[in-house]
């Protein structure tokens, strides 16, 4: 099986989407470029098998984004989908956070046959506008309700006309900045949300520990996409919509050595701003730490688990 042949070698294979027009602040459509020639990520103990980066198609910026973040939604579906397909498995680096649905509408299509998705998402914000509810028309704060069959309906219909995440198979963690709006449609639908004031009170490690839990019980499969805004700004200053009192970077990166990643099909990266970066390369060393982490982790417990079946038939 490929999965397996992949495993024995320990490579991840990642499609870029060059895309930041849906963002509030220009300049992470450079960050799948910048993290390709990463030395920092030609480091990792993970190699990094990159597929594809997907250009961004320009229609213009807040609402007048909408065409353009369709055709680049599509492309990056199809890529997502066909990495799916013939590797098993996919890491997604991505721009602005309008990435996700072509991310996950890749992921969902592909799995159809299979069984439904489960997803973690990782982020300060709820992402769960819609172009009508949306105050500043960016679309990188609309993905979750898309996801979720809301809003405009060519981005809610791209792959299939399916809902790509069922509500009861989604769980935001690390929430602290949201409107009204797109809290009401999440309460509506009953998504389980992790808001920063229970994260500090339970701990990350529990906090995703139930996390998963929720994500897997009725799914074939889960990813996590990760905004890296989601974390403490100590830990990741070059995001363009900023918000303290966030995530802690190393307690996170603790918290999925514990973590059942067996399960995990995809893995999305996204909102790393380059530009706005430190002397010292915070922002990008967190995002090859999680790359580490995550799939390390991943083939460590696979490897493990086949182990032990491979002498329980012996």
């Amino acid at each position: 099986m490929r999965l397996s042949l992949k495993q024995l070698f320990q490579q991840i294979s990642a499609v870029g989407c060059a895309n930041g027009l849906a963002g509030r602040q220009l300049g992470c459509e450079s960050a799948a470029h910048v993290l390709q020639n990463s030395s920092l990520l030609k480091q990792c103990r993970i190699p990094v098998k990159w597929e594809a980066i997907v250009k961004e198609v320009n229609s213009g910026r807040h609402l007048d984004a909408m065409p353009g973040v369709r055709e680049t939604m599509r492309k990056l579906a199809d890529q997502t989908r066909e990495t799916i397909k013939k590797e098993g498995e996919v890491l997604v680096v991505a721009g602005d956070h309008s990435s996700a649905i072509g991310t996950w509408s890749g992921v969902s299509t592909a799995m159809r046959d299979v069984g439904e998705i489960g997803l973690i998402w990782i982020d300060a914000h709820m992402d769960a506008h819609t172009p009508a509810t949306s105050g500043t028309g960016n679309i990188h704060g609309m993905p979750v309700a898309h996801l979720l069959g809301y809003g405009d309906s060519h981005l809610a219909s791209i792959g299939d006309n399916f809902p790509k995440i069922r509500p009861e198979n989604l769980c935001l963690v690390g929430i602290r900045s949201f409107e009204p709006a797109e809290q009401q449609l999440l309460d509506y639908l009953g998504v389980r949300v992790f808001f920063m004031e229970e994260v500090e009170r339970r701990g990350i490690a529990e906090v995703m520990q139930e996390a998963h839990h929720h994500v897997t019980r009725q799914t074939s499969a889960f990813g996590m996409s990760i905004d890296i805004d989601g974390f403490d700004v100590a830990d990741a200053p070059a995001v363009g919509t900023p918000e303290k009192d966030g995530i802690r970077a190393d307690e996170f990166l603790q918290a999925l050595l514990r973590l059942d990643l067996r399960g995990l099909i995809a893995t999305e990266i996204v909102e790393f701003l380059p530009k706005f970066d430190d002397a010292h390369k915070t922002s990008e060393k967190l995002v090859v730490n999680l790359i580490e982490t995550i799939y390390q982790t991943k083939f460590f417990q696979t490897q493990a688990t086949e182990s032990i079946l491979r002498r329980a038939h012996s």
